[in-house]
């Protein structure tokens, strides 16, 4: 099925509905951001509103991102691929290079700039997604070969995420390869490519385990969630024992005792634990019907768009906020072994923010190419105008 069609001039609005989910994700996220972090700011020495003040600023900072992004031409910035690639390959590289890069608890994840650090990781999150929308729009014709047109791009963004898991960032390494790979099979990969990654993949996978006592020891606690609670697995325990603590009400907003008291980065990766303490059950619930909404809408945008590289990109985006949203949850809660992946509008940190902004800037221009409201039962009926990624996809795994 090709895309080769002359298309219809770009609405000059896109889906509202993503604004309105964006505009209640990230007040909502500095509302939770404060409740939970006045207390632990206050034990460090510093204001009350010290988090959300700096939180604020990168937020000013995501708004303009978020604008440029929307109104950014997707032609321009399709043209400038191969650049924005080098570029987000070279600044994974930084993390590495002395006066620069930062180290933390035995990682290298960041790099320093004029006294504010970066986690370049954030920005390759968005780079390997722009890449390979483009490179699998240009060999559309030629998805049924692996070795061709699968092999050269998965070399590329193996490259970029091989250097996020050797800043010592298993977590997030491994959300944007989980990322990347379902852009692979929007693409119509064959499905053979994917059973040759999963045998490279596993052993590999249970290797960085073994080979990490701290990695084993996370994956022991969490088999095992009372064993060690009081060391490797005291986060996740008191994060969910906060949650539990909050019933199906909660105790109110700014009512939390356990949330500054016993969760570590309960302002960052564990800010679920002070949602749930404090709105219950209830809120908890509140938060993933927001974020379900935000995810429809963006995957609504990658099935209606007119051509496979808008495609392609939107559903990487929607693939790649929804997961790290679903991972966060899932921590907090104890469902999966903890990691280092923040809640997106939420967790404070001026990276995660402006990665966050650009996805939702780009998520909303490319819903300006999607047929409004007024139109969509004519869409829906004309199938063959607006086939998705998806269908493409599917297309080529059944050939």
């Amino acid at each position: 099925m090709s895309f080769d069609v002359e298309r219809a001039p770009r609405p000059a609005r896109g889906d509202a509905q993503i604004l309105a989910a964006l505009f209640l994700l990230a007040g909502t996220g500095i509302a939770a951001l404060y409740s939970a972090s006045y207390g632990y700011a206050q034990a460090l020495g510093k204001a009350p509103e010290h988090f959300v003040m700096r939180q604020g600023g990168f937020a000013l900072a995501g708004l303009v991102v978020f604008l440029v992004s929307a109104r950014l031409p997707l032609a321009r910035l399709r043209s400038a691929s191969a650049v924005i690639t080098i570029a987000g390959i070279a600044l994974l590289v930084l993390p590495f290079l002395p006066g620069i890069g930062v180290h933390r608890n035995g990682a290298a994840r960041w790099f320093q700039v004029a006294g504010q650090t970066f986690q370049p990781s954030e920005a390759w999150k968005l780079v390997a997604i722009l890449y390979l929308a483009h490179i699998f729009d240009k060999k559309a014709d030629r998805m049924g070969d692996a070795v061709n047109a699968a092999l050269p791009p998965l070399f590329l963004v193996a490259l970029g995420t091989g250097l996020v898991y050797a800043q010592n960032d298993f977590s997030t390494s491994v959300l944007i390869g989980v990322s990347a790979l379902a852009v692979f099979w929007a693409a119509g990969t064959p499905v053979s490519f994917f059973a040759a990654m999963a045998s490279l993949a596993a052993p590999l996978a249970a290797l960085s385990v073994l080979t990490s006592d701290f990695r084993l020891k996370r994956i022991i606690s969490y088999i095992f969630p009372t064993h060690q609670t009081d060391s490797i697995g005291y986060q996740v325990a008191a994060s969910t024992r906060a949650i539990a603590s909050g019933g199906f009400l909660g105790k109110g907003i700014g009512l939390g005792t356990l949330k500054a008291s016993s969760v570590p980065d309960i302002h960052a990766d564990f800010i679920v634990a002070a949602i749930g303490e404090e709105a219950g059950f209830l809120g908890v619930l509140a938060l993933a019907a927001l974020w379900a909404w935000f995810a429809w809408r963006g995957f609504r945008v990658a099935f209606r768009s007119e051509g496979r590289y808008e495609s392609l990109l939107a559903f990487g985006l929607s693939v790649s906020l929804a997961l790290q949203a679903l991972v966060n949850v899932a921590v907090a809660s104890g469902s999966v072994p903890a990691t280092g992946i923040p809640l997106p509008f939420f967790s404070a940190g001026g990276s995660s923010l402006l990665s966050s902004a650009c996805a939702a800037g780009l998520l909303y221009n490319l819903s300006r190419g999607v047929a409004t409201a007024g139109v969509e039962s004519e869409a829906d009926a004309d199938t063959s105008r607006a086939l998705p990624a998806y269908a493409i996809g599917a297309e080529a795994h059944r050939g």
